[in-house]
């Protein structure tokens, strides 16, 4: 369960407040929020889409990372699971407010809030070009791409399912295998 704390900064604060602490936390409407820490399952999950989407993009492009990267929605900060975005500057920045895509793996604690509230604020950004969920229990994804000539989200995810499949993240050119996402993970 997330738990928020009785402590209220603005992101220029979070941002070094919370290099200076253990622990995993988020700033929203202004107040810190501390998540508890994950499972291995989670890590796992991550550190596959890391992997692939390092092995599959152009490096000198794209920057890809893990959760310490700080991502600014108006007032807020959060900490997807996975962050790309266009590689700028020399990498010393604490947040980025231009990502392309976003991945979040849900936990019991995180379910409402990766389906709904971060969906809202994450497909907000103008930069953002996919978002995507994934179970922690099983081969199932959610994805939210831009499309259409409107370059709108669409307002319900395709589910991609089972260990034969795959994402594709159109924008990115790339296709990652849920079969190595979710190796070990869920019934084989």
């Amino acid at each position: 369960m997330n738990a928020s704390l009785d402590l209220k900064l603005d992101k220029k604060a979070f941002l070094h407040w919370v290099q200076r602490q253990e622990g995993r936390f988020e700033l929203k409407d202004g107040t810190v929020v501390m998540h508890p820490g994950g499972t291995k399952r989670h890590s796992w999950i991550i550190g596959a889409f890391v992997a692939l989407l390092r092995n599959r993009l152009d490096l000198s492009i794209w920057a890809v990372g893990p959760t310490d990267i700080a991502i600014e929605i108006g007032p807020d900060i959060r900490y997807p699971g996975v962050v790309v975005e266009r590689l700028e500057g020399d990498g010393s920045a604490l947040s980025t407010s231009t990502p392309t895509l976003l991945i979040e793996v849900l936990s019991p604690s995180s379910v409402g809030n990766d389906m709904t509230v971060k969906l809202a604020e994450y497909t907000s950004l103008a930069s953002l070009e996919a978002y995507v969920v994934a179970s922690q229990e099983e081969p199932i994804c959610w994805v939210w791409q831009r499309g259409g000539p409107q370059r709108c989200f669409p307002q319900k995810p395709n589910e991609i399912a089972g260990r034969d499949k795959s994402i594709e993240i159109a924008s990115l050119g790339v296709s990652l295998p849920l079969a190595e996402i979710f190796r070990g993970i869920g019934a084989v």
